[in-house]
């Protein structure tokens, strides 16, 4: 709990009754307010999640894979998935809070081949990866304010198709997000 200038001050108080030395009803009645605070989650009502409940996923690609036009990438091997907020049967992540989250993917296109890929939120393209053709990587990170049920995933993006690579065990192409800090 933050030492707040309420919570000073009904310390103070309660020391003032206590020196005084009529501590009766006054000093039940500051026992109770001190109570109340303390049940408080803080001082904005914001019920922000415990840590145990804060959601972090981190997936990779098993496989190479030929996407089609407007493909979700499905990044199946899941290493962290708490809160079980991404679906790696469907390759999206689902905000469960209103909050500020952090977003990482990294890509390999396949030898010879072009790929070109985005990161979604809802409806919306945000930013792009072309790593060019044949064994290269491209990386994007993003922070992004969500709100409750907001949905980022991985497209291929482009006219034509993408071929994304991995290494069997080398994990090349993956897909990582977490919360930064729940909002109201």
């Amino acid at each position: 709990m933050k030492l707040t200038p309420t919570l000073f001050l009904v310390f103070a108080v309660c020391h003032v009754i206590l020196v005084d030395g009529s501590c009766t009803f006054k000093c039940s009645l500051v026992e109770d307010i001190l109570a109340m605070m303390s049940k408080s989650r803080g001082s904005d009502n914001c019920s922000y999640p415990k840590l145990k409940e804060i959601p972090a996923f981190s997936a990779s690609l098993t496989n190479s894979k030929v996407l089609g036009a407007t493909e979700i990438v499905k990044f199946d091997k899941v290493w962290t998935n708490n809160g079980n907020d991404y679906d790696p049967n469907t390759g999206i992540f689902q905000a469960p809070f209103k909050g500020v989250y952090q977003f990482s993917f990294t890509v390999m296109s396949s030898r010879g081949r072009d790929l070109l890929v985005y990161l979604w939120q809802n409806e919306t393209r945000l930013v792009s990866v072309f790593p060019g053709t044949g064994y290269n990587e491209g990386t994007a990170n993003m922070v992004l304010n969500l709100k409750k049920n907001d949905r980022v995933y991985v497209k291929c993006g482009g006219s034509g198709i993408g071929y994304i690579h991995t290494g069997n065990g080398a994990w090349y192409s993956m897909f990582s997000g977490y919360l930064i800090h729940a909002t109201k």
